[in-house]
C-alpha cells in the first residue's frame, strides 16, 4: 500500500515515545443511519457480515470487512463458526487501548488458524485502527492465527497527527482519528478487519477491569459465544 512504508517509518518514532462531520444522517425508515466516505463510520448495511460477541458483561456487535480483507476475515469467520472462541476467557485488557482474546492458553502466544497455516496480514489504506476497530494479532512468524483485539480507544497526540500528515494520510482520516480516538501506530502492523457498531460501552467496561501485572483481568471475563450472521434491516 502506498502509505505503508512511509507510515511505518514515521510512526516508529511516535511509538517509541510513547468524528468529524464528514458523514451525514439518513432516515432509512428504521431510524437514523450514518453515511460517510470513511467506511468504518457507516452504519451496517443490508447484507453485511456481522459478528456478535456475547460476554458475561454484555454483547458486542461488529461489521466484518470480508470484501476488503478476505483471507483475514474468512479465517476469523471459520474459527467463529466452528465454535473455537466459545467459552474463551479474555486474557488481556488495557484501558483506552485494547481488549484481546483468542488464546486458550491465556499466555498471549497461543492459538491456531482454521486451516492450521498462518494467514498473511492484509493492509489497506482505507481501513484504520480507530476506536472500535477489530484487528488480528501478528505472531512472531509475521502471520495471523486466532488471536484478535478490539481497539478500546486512546487519545491521538499532536505527535501522531504530525506523523500521519507526513505519511500522507488524508485529512478526513486524521480528523476521524482525532475525533474517535484510536491507535494509529497499529496501522500497517495489524490487519483491520472489522468495526464495532454496537456495544462499545461493553468494551470500555471490560477494559476498565482491574488487572494483574500481565494485563489479565483479576476476575475472569468469559466470552460465551462468537457467532456470524448477515445483517438485515428487516
Amino acid at each position: 500500500m502506498m502509505l505503508k512504508k512511509a507510515l511505518s517509518m514515521v510512526l516508529t518514532v511516535c511509538i517509541c515515545f510513547c468524528l468529524v462531520s464528514c458523514g451525514k444522517k439518513e432516515d432509512s425508515g428504521n431510524g437514523e443511519k450514518t453515511v460517510s466516505p470513511i467506511r468504518q463510520l457507516n452504519s451496517p448495511a443490508e447484507g453485511d457480515t456481522v459478528v456478535t460477541i456475547v460476554t458475561d458483561k454484555g454483547t458486542i456487535k461488529a461489521v466484518i470487512y470480508d470484501d476488503l480483507v478476505p483471507n483475514t476475515a474468512q479465517n476469523f469467520i471459520a474459527l467463529a463458526e466452528s465454535g473455537y472462541y466459545d467459552g474463551m476467557v479474555i486474557h488481556k485488557v488495557i484501558k483506552d487501548f485494547v481488549m484481546q482474546f483468542g488464546d486458550k492458553t491465556l499466555k498471549g502466544d497461543g492459538g491456531d488458524s482454521f486451516s492450521g497455516k498462518g494467514v498473511t496480514p492484509e493492509y489497506r489504506d482505507d481501513l484504520h485502527s480507530y476506536k472500535g476497530s477489530l484487528g488480528m494479532v501478528v505472531y512472531g512468524d509475521g502471520l495471523q492465527y486466532s488471536q484478535f483485539f478490539i481497539v478500546a480507544g486512546g487519545a491521538v497526540s499532536d505527535e501522531y497527527v504530525a506523523a500521519m500528515q507526513k505519511a500522507g494520510y488524508s485529512q478526513d482520516v486524521i480528523d476521524t482519528f482525532v475525533k474517535l480516538g484510536g491507535q494509529p501506530g497499529f496501522d500497517y502492523v495489524y490487519t483491520v478487519f472489522g468495526q464495532v457498531f454496537e456495544g462499545m460501552d461493553i468494551v470500555e467496561q471490560i477494559t476498565s477491569q482491574e488487572t494483574d501485572k500481565y494485563n489479565r483481568p483479576k476476575k475472569d471475563i468469559t466470552v460465551s459465544t462468537v457467532t456470524i450472521s448477515t445483517y438485515s434491516e428487516q
